[in-house]
């Protein structure tokens, strides 16, 4: 009995689409590659602008404490009072 040998044109068709899906795969990698390199970029540009706002802040609460001493003990003492009770009352209710 005799071997049935495939069709060269099946072979070529297969080999084409080979060829056709390594060139999506390479497309398709560019472009995951593109948008990993965009999001790290605006994860960046904002990790950056949230940083500078930290320090600004901070600036800002620096001075004003420099500037009024006693109304920023006042405060600091009425916030911690404020978070103890609270935090008092939380754990004695567990």
């Amino acid at each position: 009995m005799e071997e049935a040998k495939p069709n060269k044109s099946l072979i070529d068709e297969v080999k084409s689409y080979e060829k056709k899906a390594k060139e999506i795969e390479r497309i398709a990698r560019e472009k995951y590659m593109e948008q990993v390199s965009d999001i790290k970029q605006k994860f960046g540009k904002v990790s950056e602008d949230a940083t500078l706002k930290a320090k600004e802040v901070i600036d800002n609460v620096g001075n004003y404490v420099k500037e009024n001493p006693q109304k920023a003990a006042v405060i600091g003492f009425g916030v911690g009072l404020g978070l103890g009770l609270a935090l008092g009352w939380f754990f004695k209710r567990k």
